[in-house]
């Protein structure tokens, strides 16, 4: 009796013991061990490596706060921030929590990569969780239970993860990559919110580095809270600013090399006080006060704090290194939404809604024969329309910097076997330098999505030999150009799927590029004077084909080139941006052609030196042979996509 008793008393000491106060950051220095796997500083955890952690983390335990909204750049220690928050909670204040990925295939390598060794190397958390390889079912890769709840890994992508069961904390690991919706079932943040309701003391954490201007959705969430900015105090005026790009100075030489690609050495870097003037270099501003500054201090009343965390704040990234990378990508708006988004932590706003089709139309350049210098490989698509084909040939060299060859019309009813064969006319062509040596199509994508499917796969059944391939056009945001290599059952061929929103994005951005130079876009002028030009062409001995001086890159061809422009739109009471047609002609086959050459350039994967040893007709240094190879007599690899095309 005096033992039951005894036991009655512990059991009701620890029932009613209140919960510690302890916050993430304290926890985080008590308890938590980096793992080597996951951090370039393995060890003991020390919030004051990088302070910035600090606000973000003790926000999960502030009273009042259910909504915390972090958008930074890439190696500012989010990842680890979001961990502590798993740690603290499972350790301390054990709930029902979820994390979610962009998709399940992510979570279950974060949970591999992340999660795992934190739990293995953190010993207050070593002894909650069982171990995934034992023979306890409880515990999986995607769900780990614990004394008082669970863990859940789960996909943006997956309605069935996101619905299943009520959680206490909620967190959202790179927001702005999730899907539109988490299969039908619409916005997967939204429904993951939803699994919040029955708890009083629901917290919330939404992380990502930012994707577009306007379609970003930690941009919405970081305006909806206090919209804390990391600040560093200036030195001399002791006025505390956000440091960034646009108040850098530096020195660097611009270099190109052989490619035509350029590479930037970064002498010195040093940050102007955009209120006094004065000047101050990495080491003195990262000794200098910091401090989150609040410019909508009001929304704390809604219970939402939000943080914004760029490169310059991060003490394992250099000064230097950020501007070499923004002074190499400067000029390429691929590589410049790549620093914006990861390394100034800020949404990308995209090139592409043009005035008119006068700056193209004035940019045209004379060829000095069919095929201009650079032109390395051929590819060709055509869009199929109810009574007409049209196509497009374009050359490729390195660093995909493009020429326009040739665009033209085969009138007729695709039904019609007459149709087809005036388009072999054009894919056949030889395509000839002025030196002579000429070029075939290497490859050629036909759009299958129209009415006339069938006729289309047929047609690339009996000519796959020549690499013609049925395409079809897959929309919708965030989906690879070449999304999924598929087959046309009844005829057994090759389909191939096109994230067409994503390429029509690569071409809008490519058009904005105004040097010639890699993924530059050059545009042929027709010569006014044909006549004159073939009599001058038959004098040096050229045969260029008559059809070559009206190429089709006219007025009509531009309009169609731009007449998408990319808009928001609100849907399921979320804003996205589509691409409308604005063309009062509503003819937009220029810019679907170039989508088409685009992916079929990405379905080659092109070997440029080689391609430019063939056509210059230069031979491959020599490699240094093994000794065991010597005596090898095998017949060498012949590169028949590549000599086909060689003539």
């Amino acid at each position: 009796m005096k033992k039951t008793i005894e036991l009655f008393r512990r059991i009701c000491k620890k029932s009613f013991t209140p919960i510690a106060k302890t916050s993430v950051s304290e926890w985080a220095d008590n308890y938590r061990i980096l793992s080597s796997e996951s951090s370039a500083e393995p060890g003991r955890w020390r919030t004051d490596r990088a302070p910035y952690q600090r606000e973000i983390m003790d926000s999960f335990t502030q009273p009042g706060i259910h909504k915390v909204v972090a958008k930074t750049a890439s190696q500012v220690g989010k990842s680890d921030i979001m961990n502590n928050v798993m740690g603290r909670f499972a350790h301390l204040d054990p709930g029902p929590m979820m994390m979610i990925q962009p998709t399940i295939e992510l979570s279950e390598d974060y949970s591999k990569s992340r999660i795992a060794p934190m739990i293995r190397d953190t010993k207050v958390l070593t002894n909650l969780f069982s171990d995934v390889k034992s023979k306890e079912t409880s515990n999986t890769i995607l769900s780990k239970l614990f004394p008082g709840g669970r863990l859940i890994m789960c996909g943006a992508n997956s309605p069935a993860g996101l619905a299943s069961r009520p959680i206490r904390v909620l967190l959202g690991d790179e927001v702005d990559r999730f899907p539109d919706s988490a299969g039908t079932e619409g916005d997967p943040t939204d429904l993951a919110f939803k699994r919040l309701t029955t708890f009083w003391n629901w917290i919330a954490g939404l992380f990502s580095t930012p994707t577009i201007k306007g379609a970003s959705r930690i941009d919405t969430e970081y305006a909806a809270g206090t919209q804390e900015e990391w600040q560093h105090e200036c030195p001399n005026c002791k006025e505390s600013h956000l440091v960034t790009h646009r108040n850098m100075k530096y020195e660097y030489d611009e270099k190109k090399n052989d490619d035509g690609t350029k590479f930037v050495i970064v002498h010195s870097v040093v940050w102007r006080c955009p209120d006094c003037g004065f000047e101050f270099d990495e080491q003195t501003m990262k000794a200098a006060p910091q401090k989150y500054v609040a410019q909508n201090p009001d929304a704390i009343q809604n219970g939402v704090r939000s943080f914004f965390v760029n490169c310059f704040a991060s003490p394992w990234l250099k000064w230097k290194d950020m501007i070499r990378e923004y002074l190499e990508a400067k000029g390429d708006p691929e590589r410049e939404k790549v620093v914006f988004n990861t390394r100034f932590g800020e949404s990308y706003e995209r090139k592409g809604n043009f005035e008119d089709e006068a700056i193209f139309l004035n940019r045209r350049e004379q060829y000095p024969a069919a095929l201009p210098d650079g032109v390395l490989l051929l590819t060709a698509a055509v869009d199929v329309q109810d009574n007409r084909l049209e196509y497009e040939v374009e050359g490729w060299g390195e660093g995909e910097e493009n020429w326009g060859i040739k665009k033209g019309i085969v009138l007729g009813v695709p039904d019609r076997q007459e149709t087809w064969d005036e388009l072999d006319q054009q894919l056949d062509r030889v395509y000839r330098f002025a030196s002579g040596t000429g070029l075939v199509v290497s490859r050629t994508f036909i759009d299958s999505g129209g009415h006339y499917t069938d006729k289309v796969y047929r047609y690339c059944r009996n000519n796959m030999h020549k690499g013609r391939f049925a395409i079809k056009g897959y929309p919708g945001a965030g989906i690879p150009l070449i999304y999924k290599i598929g087959t046309a059952k009844e005829y057994g061929i090759p389909l191939v799927l096109l994230g067409v929103d994503g390429g029509k994005q690569y071409i809008m951005d490519r058009l904005s590029i105004e040097t010639p130079g890699p993924k530059y876009f050059h545009f042929p002028l027709d010569n006014e004077k044909a006549e004159l030009m073939q009599e001058l062409v038959k004098k040096v001995g050229l045969n260029i084909p008559e059809v070559l001086f009206t190429r089709g890159y006219d007025q009509i061809y531009f309009k169609g080139l731009i007449a998408e422009k990319l808009v928001p739109r609100k849907v399921k009471g979320k804003v996205v941006m589509q691409w409308e047609n604005v063309a009062t002609d509503r003819r937009n086959e220029p810019l679907d052609l170039k989508v088409y050459n685009l992916g079929c350039l990405h379905s080659i994967n092109p070997d440029w030196t080689m391609y430019k040893q063939l056509i210059k007709g230069t031979k491959p240094e020599p490699k240094a042979v093994k000794a065991e190879q010597k005596n090898n007599t095998a017949e060498p690899k012949k590169y028949g996509c590549i000599k086909k095309g060689v003539m």
